[in-house]
């Protein structure tokens, strides 16, 4: 077990990160190949959006394909978030009691099937959807105007033209917003990070009591998680050069790693707030009413 209790200490946080992975890596092997299980939609989904692009690409004749590609795209865009907010849930039952195992099929189809259930898991892709979409729409409108002001450039240099000095404006304003929306979108999106567990912690939370959980959870601890993912940088990098193929193994053993953060950080609070509880009680002192003598 990780004592909570040592997540403010600096020289602690190292070790503990240590920890977090060691229990990960066991829970993970201990159900192994459902655990792989639990990711497999997800990458298959990739997969499989990947080759109907090529494909519509190499026969790109008609408009009914394109639509046929956004309808799919939708259709695993949900498939894709679902498979991820179960694994998430997966990842922190099967830490928090041994004898429980992944069950990827029974968690798909029984389990978080529930009206419940889906209304917790829906809610949270929601009220996440609501607080980074705004950002994401200023880093892509940056996106949007680099890539015009650098088609621009090339048209100029291809018809031997001069390139309007707004361009220029319109390249560093791109650029600016990139960057600048881009980062705050990763600074938001570490805020809310959370949320599938806290969602499946405590499904009596609704709507922005789920964002607001998580930000209490994650206030001071940002850098912190950043650094523990930057810890699997090398798993990444296999993830990419093996085109995805290591992500069966190396995403589970992310996500339950931060299933297991969760609950430090969890723990961590509640016993806070017991503390603060306990020695407010001790603070108030009973008033004793005493019978005037006066008549």
């Amino acid at each position: 077990m990780i004592k909570e209790e040592n997540m403010d200490a600096p020289y602690d946080r190292k070790s503990i990160r240590k920890q977090l992975k060691q229990n990960a890596n066991t829970v993970l092997h201990r159900d192994l190949w459902r655990n792989i299980g639990l990711q497999a939609p997800v990458i298959v989904i990739l997969y499989l959006e990947f080759l109907i692009s090529f494909l519509m690409d190499e026969n790109n004749t008609a408009t009914t394909p394109l639509v046929l590609n956004l309808i799919l795209s939708i259709v695993g865009t949900i498939i894709v978030i679902y498979a991820q907010y179960i694994q998430s849930y997966q990842s922190i039952k099967q830490l928090r009691d041994e004898t429980e195992m992944a069950h990827p099929m029974q968690s798909w189809f029984k389990t978080y099937l529930t009206k419940s259930w889906q209304k917790t898991l829906w809610l949270s892709v929601w009220m996440i959807a609501i607080f980074l979409i705004g950002w994401a729409i200023l880093a892509f409108l940056g996106d949007l105007m680099v890539q015009a002001s650098a088609l621009i450039m090339i048209i100029a240099q291809l018809s031997y033209t001069i390139v309007p000095s707004f361009v220029y404006w319109l390249l560093a304003i791109g650029i600016i917003l990139l960057v600048v929306f881009t980062f705050i979108y990763i600074i938001k999106w570490y805020k809310y990070i959370l949320v599938p567990f806290v969602g499946y912690n405590d499904q009596s939370l609704k709507g922005f009591q789920l964002i607001a959980k998580s930000r209490e959870l994650m206030v001071g601890h940002r850098w912190e998680l950043f650094v523990m993912q930057l810890s699997f940088f090398w798993w990444g990098l296999l993830t990419l050069v093996t085109l995805g193929l290591a992500g069966f193994y190396t995403i589970p053993y992310m996500v339950l790693t931060l299933a297991g953060y969760f609950d430090v950080l969890n723990n961590a609070q509640n016993k806070q707030s017991q503390l603060d509880d306990s020695n407010e009680q001790k603070k108030i002192q009973p008033i004793i009413l005493k019978p005037s003598n006066q008549i």
